[in-house]
Formats: C-alpha cells, structure tokens, sequence
C-alpha cells in the first residue's frame, strides 16, 4: 500500500512538473519581450526610484525558481519531522526494554533449577579455606 501511494505521488509531481514546463514553455513563445517591473514605494529606499524591465523568461525562471525551493523546503522540513518521530520511537520503545531488563530479577527470579542439587566438598573446602584466612590476623 505504502509503495503504490509513493508510486501515485512521484508520478503525480513529474506530470506536474511536466505541465509547468509546458506551460512556461507556451508562455515564453507567446511572450518573449521584456516586462516592466515597478518597485514599491517602501523598497525605494534600497533600490532608488528608477524603473526597471526584466525579460519575462527570466522573470518566470526566479518565480519557478522560487516555487521549487520552497517545495524542497517544506518537503525536507517534513522528512526531517518524520525521522525525528521515528528516533523517539526508538529510543522510548529501549527505553522500555531497559525498564523490564532492570526489573528483571524482581519481577523473574531465577528458577531453581540453576542450582545444584547436592552441595560440592571442594567449593566447601575453599570456602572454608577463604574463611580461615580471613579470620587469621
């Protein structure tokens, strides 16, 4: 399901991809001259009074321009929000898991059949030694 939705939406950004070409592609045909841009009075400032004319082709390359960056930004905004939702998932799903390994001896003790069923002469032996030498000063 997951694969057939990414399919229809790479699909569905490369025909419109393929449509904006065309229809600038149509556009500059049409409109190949130069248009004139007016600044506005609070830009004056930085740019002076003067009256400038751009080609169209050019004006409509900064304004795709302009549309695709913003697309790649909203789009890596959304990649980086989902992978950050994935990494907390993680670390709480270890989180959890650390919980239930720290608790472990209280919650599951150690079966009884872990323990030998007759005590050993030689552990008993050391031990005894071990004591006589710890008593001895």
């Amino acid at each position: 399901m997951i694969r057939s939705l990414r399919l229809i939406a790479l699909a569905t950004v490369i025909l419109s991809l393929i449509g904006l070409g065309v229809i600038a592609g149509l556009v500059l045909v049409a409109n190949s001259g130069w248009v004139p841009v007016a600044i506005p009075p609070w830009f004056t400032g930085l740019l002076g009074d003067r009256h400038y004319e751009i080609r169209l082709p050019a004006l409509i390359a900064g304004w795709l321009a302009t549309a695709l960056l913003l697309a790649a930004l909203v789009l890596s905004t959304m990649f980086y929000l989902w992978r950050r939702r994935q990494y907390e998932s993680l670390v709480h799903r270890l989180e959890r898991e650390l919980a239930e390994l720290r608790n472990l001896p209280f919650t599951e003790p150690a079966p009884l059949e872990d323990l030998p069923e007759l005590p050993s002469a030689q552990a008993a032996a050391v031990m005894h030694a071990l004591d006589d030498d710890y008593d001895a000063p």
